[in-house]
């Protein structure tokens, strides 16, 4: 049966991850018989569901793609191919090309590499917001996205932590020079040579998701609380005001949950009614 790599492509819009799949399918020849196949989760979404339900069926997709290359499924059809039919029994890394700003979204994919036996590792794309901006700017139409987005996805990217399951990361700061890229086929290269068995002791892994997840679930519970208050303000000019005054203080609580946070359940409702 042939090994799959799941990698995760960490880094904010405009920072360079979707040239790097497509640099790295460029050098197939450098992959040792091993393939790639890039699946750009923008490519995807289908924007008339919701954002919960857009994450679902592109893991979906993904758990289909896993199960064609071990031979057990169809191919997607969502997901062109980069290789010829005869090809089947090679290993495949295959390039999870999102943002995956939250670690409670590296975790979920970590978890369903141990669910299927493949093998885990990350990119972290760690551009400066200047220069993904910039970037940016340089699109058009609906592959431009919205400055706010990229500024708030920078204020809220959890970055790859000392955790045991985020051990296989790379991180990468200029995707377009010969010197950075040539370490990223060495690491792809050592990913597959691991095998499932090298992962983490389940105790360790098991003890991750609060600490994952806990500063995803705080800001959500924050946001809903801010948008119940200012909802409650009739004049337009209160209702800027609060709004600017209540995202700081939120961006404080999580800054404060974060160097607290010791991986235990915790009572998010605590830091909640700080905005009070």
């Amino acid at each position: 049966m042939p090994r799959i790599c799941l990698l995760a492509l960490i880094g904010l819009p405009g920072a360079g991850k979707s040239s790097l799949c497509d640099w790295l399918l460029s050098q197939q020849s450098a992959h040792r018989g091993r393939y790639i196949v890039h699946l750009c989760y923008d490519d995807l979404l289908d924007t008339r569901l919701a954002y919960r339900d857009q994450r679902a069926l592109v893991f979906r997709i993904l758990e289909q793609l896993i199960s064609a290359i071990h031979g057990a499924g169809e191919w997607p059809a969502e997901v062109p191919r980069t290789t010829s039919p005869d090809s089947s029994n090679a290993d495949c890394i295959i390039l999870c090309d999102d943002n995956f700003y939250y670690r409670s979204m590296r975790y979920k994919l970590h978890q369903l590499c141990r669910s299927e036996g493949c093998t885990y590792g990350q990119i972290y794309v760690a551009s400066s917001l200047t220069s993904c901006l910039q970037n940016n700017s340089l699109r058009t139409g609906n592959t431009r996205v919205p400055d706010h987005v990229i500024r708030q996805m920078h204020d809220r990217l959890e970055l790859p932590s000392a955790a045991a399951w985020e051990g296989d990361t790379l991180t990468v700061c200029d995707v377009h020079s010969e010197a950075m890229r040539l370490p990223v086929v060495g690491f792809l290269n050592t990913l597959l040579e691991k095998t499932t068995g090298e992962t983490q002791p389940q105790v360790a892994v098991e003890s991750q998701p609060h600490t994952q997840s806990g500063a995803h679930r705080l800001d959500l519970l924050l946001r809903a609380r801010i948008k119940t208050i200012i909802e409650g303000l009739a004049e337009p000019s209160e209702r800027q005001e609060a709004s600017g005054r209540l995202n700081g203080r939120r961006k404080q609580i999580l800054t404060h949950f974060r160097a607290e946070d010791d991986g235990m359940q915790t009572d998010l409702n605590c830091y909640v009614n700080l905005l009070n």
